[in-house]
């Protein structure tokens, strides 16, 4: 009889272990440069865009802003309500991160807000929240040099 077993499960990573939270958010009414400042000073590739309930309507992106540079939006006083990305991907809490990484990848999205029952952002996975857990897990099985 074996002494060790070799079990076939697979872990089961969902999308709130791997989600950076608070999420970073801002309205529809916010200037492009005001949501483009935000992202400066915080360090992040985009913004998730609520309504005045707190419901996410919308995700700014840095592709946004500078699609919105291009076109003359972003110095004219323009909106994020006019520039953000509408059909957004989202994800729950308890949904597997292979079905957040899958929807990313079909999508060809870099960010997926993770939101609750009533829509309202909790969270956001990035492509370097990802990236960041695959290099951990590879550190698992590498010896330090």
């Amino acid at each position: 009889m074996p002494v060790f077993k070799r079990y076939t499960r697979r872990p089961s990573l969902r999308a709130s272990h791997v989600m950076s939270s608070p999420p970073i958010v801002v309205g529809e009414e916010a200037s492009i440069i005001e949501a483009a400042s935000i992202m400066r000073e915080r360090g992040v590739g985009s913004l998730i865009v609520v309504d005045g309930r707190g419901r996410i309507v919308g995700v700014l992106t840095e592709r946004d802003v500078i699609n919105s540079l291009a076109v003359g939006k972003a110095c004219s006083g323009g909106r994020v309500g006019e520039v953000m990305s509408r059909n957004i991907i989202v994800a729950s809490r308890d949904e597997s991160l292979e079905s957040v990484v899958e929807k990313m990848r079909e999508a060809n999205v870099r960010h997926v807000p993770v939101i609750d029952e009533e829509g309202r952002p909790v969270g956001v996975i990035s492509a370097r929240d990802i990236i960041d857990l695959g290099v951990s897990a590879f550190r698992l099985f590498v010896e330090p040099g």
